[in-house]
């Protein structure tokens, strides 16, 4: 039953009851009490006392109704102005409005759907406000471990200054190219992490509608050649990467530079977050109406909560005193920019067995 029926209906019969519990107690003190106490009604005094009569049941009913109508609606306005105070425990005297049996009182039931919304509204607004805190020191954290990760290769860079500056000590040829590399790394190094804080700045501002420069290419060619690169990195050197592949070509469309750091950076993460001889496969398949690239380690895997948290922008998975060579941005970045390609990407990992990673990329319209 609609609340605005169920409201006509217990109106309604409130109405009722309030006539006929003014008229039998007319009838009641005329007739049943007023005789035995030697007190004769004349037809002067008649009316008189059934208006006194009427006008106290009424104000007996006024009451009645105020406390059957108007109590609920006092306890869902208070409800509510205790949301409003970002208060989403449950009120005081919720227990109250139900039975022994957990079910609404009569006068709590006139309004079962705005109490099941606010509870609804409540549960909602209480986990949204554990999601914010947690995003909040999430994001704390991140900032306490950029501010680490930029004032490292700025200590680095300083220290090598002040030597190289130092007049007191002349170094070699050979020393001094070393302390220029050094610094050269370091700011390398430190663009990069810049470039990481401008390119999540513009895939959240383009609400992850990121302007591509896509260009049709054969993704079988594309992927195998990242790979060799990863391959012929220095700190690949100890790792295992191999390469497979259903068909010979697969003509897909997306941006060259975008696609790199995409699978660059899943690669270097197994790379980076396995120990030396992991194994890791790239797999590249064709489905009906999507490309799909998996690659998939045997290392060490992650734990559910990373799993969860592993594309959230401000989520790290490592304290700040861990080592750390990046923003912690790597694969919220993946993500945006898998999904500026109209793709998707999912993970599944399980702690000592591995990780695997899954894009599907939409084909060509043409592609077959």
């Amino acid at each position: 039953m609609r609340i605005t029926t169920r409201f006509i209906v217990h109106l309604a019969l409130g109405l009722v009851l309030w006539i006929l519990a003014s008229g039998l107690s007319i009838i009641i003190i005329i007739e049943g009490i007023l005789p035995p106490l030697g007190l004769i009604v004349n037809e002067n005094t008649e009316g008189m006392l059934v208006g006194w009569i009427f006008g106290g049941s009424t104000l007996v009913c006024v009451g009645l109704f105020g406390w059957y109508f108007g109590g609920p609606i006092g306890f869902i306005m208070n409800w509510i102005y205790q949301l409003s105070q970002h208060n989403y425990e449950n009120p005081i005297g919720l227990k109250n409005i139900y039975t022994r049996k957990s079910k609404l009182r009569m006068r709590y039931l006139l309004y079962k759907e705005v109490l099941q919304q606010l509870e609804a509204l409540a549960s909602t607004l209480q986990a949204n406000d554990r999601e914010r805190r947690k995003i909040e020191q999430a994001k704390q954290e991140w900032i306490a471990g950029i501010s680490h990760d930029l004032k490292t290769p700025l200590t680095y860079i300083t220290g090598y200054s002040t030597l190289l500056l130092n007049n007191e000590y002349e170094w070699s040829q050979e020393e001094a190219c070393s302390f220029l590399q050094e610094i050269h790394d370091k700011g390398i190094h430190m663009e990069e992490l810049i470039n990481d804080f401008s390119l999540i700045l513009q895939l959240n501002h383009a609400d992850g509608m990121l302007s591509l420069n896509k260009t049709a290419l054969d993704m079988v060619e594309f992927t195998k050649r990242v790979v060799a690169d990863i391959s012929n990195n220095p700190q690949a050197s100890s790792y295992r990467l191999h390469f497979k592949t259903d068909t010979p070509d697969m003509q897909v469309d997306f941006d060259p530079k975008f696609m790199y750091r995409i699978l660059q950076n899943i690669l270097m993460n197994s790379i980076i977050h396995n120990p030396e001889h992991t194994d890791i496969y790239t797999e590249l398949s064709s489905k009906v109406d999507a490309v799909v690239i998996r690659i998939t380690d045997n290392g060490v895997g992650m734990s559910i909560e990373m799993v969860d948290n592993l594309f959230q922008q401000y989520y790290r998975g490592t304290t700040t005193d861990a080592a750390s060579e990046g923003t912690g941005l790597g694969m919220a970045i993946v993500y945006k920019l898998v999904q500026a390609h109209k793709g998707t990407i999912s993970v599944t990992s399980e702690l000592s067995k591995g990780t695997s990673f899954e894009i599907r990329l939409p084909k060509m319209a043409h592609t077959i």
